[in-house]
C-alpha cells in the first residue's frame, strides 16, 4: 500500500487539532446516548440505528486518541508509529516523526482524525 497524505505539522498545533477531535467525537457519543428513546410507551425501534451509529463515532474517537498518544511518545523519542483496527477489520497505520524543533512529519493520518 502506498503511503497516504504525508505532511508535517507544528506540534503544538496537531495537539490542538487532535484534541478538539476527540472532544467533537466526545459531545456527538454524548448527544446520542443522552437521546431520548420515546416519549411514551411505544417501542423505538430506530434505536437500533443510533446505537450503530456509535459505534462508528467510537471507533473515531479511540483513534483520534490513540493518534494523541502517539504523538506525545514521538515527542519522547523521536518517532512512533500506530496500527489502529477499525471495528469492520481494517487497518490505518499511521507514523508521526520527528521532522525539526517544534515539528512532526505524519504519514497515514486519517482525514476524520485531523
Amino acid at each position: 500500500m502506498a503511503q497516504k497524505n504525508t505532511q508535517d505539522y507544528l506540534i503544538r498545533g496537531l495537539r490542538e487539532k487532535l484534541r478538539q477531535r476527540s472532544v467533537q467525537q466526545a459531545a456527538l457519543l454524548s448527544r446520542s446516548v443522552g437521546r431520548l428513546t420515546s416519549y411514551d410507551a411505544q417501542p423505538c425501534l430506530e434505536y437500533r440505528q443510533e446505537l450503530a451509529a456509535q459505534y462508528a463515532v467510537v471507533d473515531r474517537l479511540l483513534y483520534t486518541q490513540q493518534c494523541r498518544s502517539a504523538l506525545e511518545a514521538c515527542i519522547a523519542s523521536g518517532g512512533a508509529r500506530l496500527r489502529y483496527r477499525w471495528r469492520d477489520g481494517r487497518v490505518t497505520e499511521t507514523k508521526f516523526r520527528r521532522a525539526a524543533p517544534g515539528w512532526v512529519r505524519v504519514s497515514g493520518l486519517q482525514s476524520e482524525a485531523a
